[in-house]
């Protein structure tokens, strides 16, 4: 059973049915965004125990401990005797373990053949037929999604991010905020000038609060895609980006870091001292005082090749990681303009209306694709939200979405005084 050539066999068998799996869930018609959720991540875990079986045939195929010729090499020379030596223990073991249950291979791959939503519904339907009749006895109906998988999910994203549908970067919209002449945007115009990384002052670049952004903008992204986007090859992007970065690195084109956005000076800023003055005097006063001279004198030191080759490379090192940034920002486009979508919607409910919002998206988000025909109930012809669902009557007054030229005419003949002429 632990022969080379049986782990070779399983390895082949398990990557067919995993295959097989990734296939049945793939065709399934699913409208949840949970479910579609779980399905993808599953579909990761899958395609990560294809990727070590093969990873165990290649080193099966290579046989760097020659075991595998050898074993080889003994079958043929006692063909039958080595058939019957393994079939005698396998007999051997099926009498010392008796109770022991062998289950077919294919019957833990079933689950995936199984759709969620359809197997709700039918046990929903069958557990209403019992309440009714009592005698209907509901089947447990396995799928690929398990209670671990569900306790999972829930815990796995904030509430800002509302599974993977939006991001939550307010954790690194307070780190910006804190930079140096970072303008203390809001949380909505950081989300609107996320890919404009290269506007952040250059002279500020190479501190250390400013690495600690970048890293914190880099861990949270890398997570977000494992969590919300498992399938996404984010290694290869970042692989295509970093080539792509070295040439442009090479030919001064890396955005923010070419030679006509290099600092420009002022007449009223020291260079040396990064600092800025109102007025011309005390401009003056600076540059003949202790502390602007002792600067200069560690510019002067830095200029050395030494100093100079250590600088240049820490300034690729800062440019490389707003590159991945970028390329992050830009494959989350889509649900950055969501977010601030989302937040601008959110500013206008109250406390309780958002607390209400959430516990009925719960466990009900469906996906904005979904082409079922759905009956909304909307006598007052309201404008539809985001979620598909007639806006509220007061915010429909409150923006005033019910008055026109037409009756606000109307409304200022109405209100007009009498004056006794016909």
């Amino acid at each position: 059973m632990n022969s080379i050539a049986e782990q070779q066999r399983q390895a082949y068998e398990d990557i067919e049915r995993l295959e097989q799996a990734i296939v049945d869930m793939m065709l399934q018609d699913l409208t949840k965004h949970r479910y579609k959720l779980i399905r993808e991540q599953k579909i990761s875990e899958l395609l990560d125990e294809i990727q070590s079986r093969s990873k165990l045939l290649s080193e099966i195929e290579v046989d760097e401990s020659g075991l595998r010729r050898k074993e080889s090499a003994g079958i043929f020379d006692k063909k039958f005797d080595e058939f019957y030596s393994r079939l005698g223990d396998i007999r051997l073991y099926h009498q010392r373990n008796p109770d022991v249950m062998v289950h077919p291979p294919e019957v833990e791959y079933l689950k995936f053949k199984n759709n969620p939503e359809e197997t709700e519904e039918r046990e929903r339907v069958l557990l209403a037929q019992a309440e009714e009749e009592g005698d209907i006895e509901v089947p447990d109906i396995q799928t690929f999604i398990g209670a671990v998988d569900e306790h999972r999910l829930d815990t796995m994203f904030s509430g800002e991010e509302r599974m993977g549908r939006f991001v939550d970067l307010h954790e690194q919209h307070e780190l910006f905020v804190n930079l140096r002449d970072s303008g203390h945007p809001t949380y909505l115009e950081y989300l609107a000038d996320l890919h404009r990384i290269e506007a952040y002052p250059k002279r500020h670049k190479l501190q250390a609060e400013y690495a600690r952004y970048l890293d914190s903008v880099r861990e949270y992204f890398d997570g977000y895609f494992a969590r919300a986007m498992p399938l996404f090859d984010l290694p290869k992007a970042k692989e295509e980006a970093i080539a792509l970065f070295a040439t442009e690195w090479t030919e001064g084109r890396v955005p923010g870091w070419t030679a006509d956005e290099e600092a420009k000076p002022q007449a009223l800023y020291c260079a040396a001292c990064d600092k800025h003055f109102e007025k011309s005097t005390t401009l003056a006063a600076h540059m003949n005082s202790r502390k602007h001279l002792k600067a200069v004198a560690r510019q002067q030191e830095a200029t050395s090749s030494d100093a100079m080759a250590k600088r240049r490379e820490s300034e690729r090192q800062v440019a490389l990681a707003e590159c991945i940034m970028r390329l992050c920002v830009r494959i989350l486009d889509t649900r950055i303009r969501e977010t601030r979508a989302n937040v601008q919607r959110r500013q206008a409910l109250t406390e309780e209306e958002r607390d209400q919002e959430i516990d009925e998206e719960e466990h009900a988000i469906v996906d904005e694709g979904d082409d079922r025909d759905e009956q909304i109930y909307n006598p007052l012809n309201l404008p539809l939200g985001w979620d598909g669902k007639p806006i509220p009557y007061w915010l429909y007054k409150l923006h005033g979405l019910g008055f026109s030229k037409k009756s606000g005419a109307k409304q200022a003949l109405a209100n007009k005084p009498n004056l006794g002429i016909q």
